[in-house]
């Protein structure tokens, strides 16, 4: 079920500099960096986003086999983070872009990619259609976009809900996204699944990665 599209947006900047320190989230973002790389193919000539950044987890795992990446986040802190890795590590083809804090997904204008691609982001965005078919036009012809997120759950996943605007996504919904904004061969994989212990046992919640293609 979605949630109130009205309701205040999440603090990131807070949880910016403790972010990494969940082992969940990080193992989380190296199966989902594994599962674009399996499926998507990135190569070193690839110019790619990746919306809703956070502190680069994906980001940076990729790094290494794309051309150069517009890391793009509404968090001021989350992207504080990514900056001080990249200049720790000497890394210079990443670009950290600070998004509008309102959650409405605006994208770089006049900018076209080979790849974009978004982890754990799409819960937080209340019009997912609208900015899947923003992630098409900003695609060149061929170009690929990769979307990681909750399958469809009870609404129990986040210990603070703040800003959640949907439960996850059924398989058939994301794609149905990709598909009504023009992307073609569409596929759903599983990269993961999140454990958490709950008052009646532990519970899994699956995370999918939807893969579609742009043609225009």
């Amino acid at each position: 079920m979605n949630r109130d599209t009205k309701q205040p947006l999440r603090d990131f900047d807070q949880a910016a500099a403790r972010w990494d320190q969940e082992p969940r989230r990080v193992q989380l973002a190296h199966a989902v960096a594994d599962g674009i790389i399996k499926e998507a193919r990135p190569c070193t000539a690839t110019r790619m986003l990746d919306f809703g950044c956070g502190t680069g987890l994906v980001t940076l795992a990729l790094a290494p086999l794309v051309g150069e990446i517009v890391a793009a986040d509404s968090s001021q802190g989350m992207l504080e983070q990514l900056t001080d890795k990249c200049v720790t590590g000497g890394i210079t083809m990443v670009k950290p872009l600070l998004l509008p804090p309102d959650g409405s997904g605006a994208l770089p204008d006049g900018e076209r990619f080979d790849l974009v691609v978004s982890s754990m982001t799409m819960h937080h965005i209340a019009d997912v259609g609208g900015l899947v078919k923003r992630f098409h036009d900003s695609l060149l012809s061929g170009g690929q976009l990769c979307i990681a997120d909750l399958d469809r759950e009870d609404g129990s996943f986040h210990d603070d809900p703040t800003g959640v605007q949907h439960n996850g996504f059924s398989r058939a919904e994301m794609e149905s996204f990709l598909s009504s904004a023009g992307f073609v061969d569409i596929r759903t994989v599983r990269v993961w699944e999140v454990r958490k212990s709950r008052p009646e046992g532990d519970q899994i919640y699956p995370v999918h990665l939807t893969i579609g293609r742009c043609t225009d």
